[in-house]
């Protein structure tokens, strides 16, 4: 439930920033709720461009793809082939 409320409120933030929504709230806000919103978004693209947090993301990337990515025994789609012998037996 807090993952979709986190998807809704980003999708949200998106919206009103990409259409200058949020810039006129910010306007029309007080001073210090201005400078705290400029030092905050100042400091997320600090943190975004640095080399150490690009470094594992970039990992962290890899291994993800590398996780969900089929093997050939798995194909293009389906349930993946089971490993484990299966002992047919008739019937008795």
């Amino acid at each position: 439930m807090k993952f979709f409320f986190g998807v809704a409120v980003g999708a949200a933030a998106m919206w009103a920033y990409s259409s200058g929504k949020l810039q006129s709230v910010m306007g029309q806000a007080p001073e210090p709720v201005n400078q705290a919103f400029t030092m905050a978004s100042e400091r997320a693209n600090q943190v975004a461009n640095n080399e150490q947090v690009r470094g594992f993301v970039s990992q962290a990337q890899d291994r993800i793809s590398s996780v969900t990515t089929p093997t050939s025994s798995e194909g293009s789609g389906g349930e993946p082939q089971s490993t484990m012998p299966v002992e047919l037996t008739g019937t008795e």
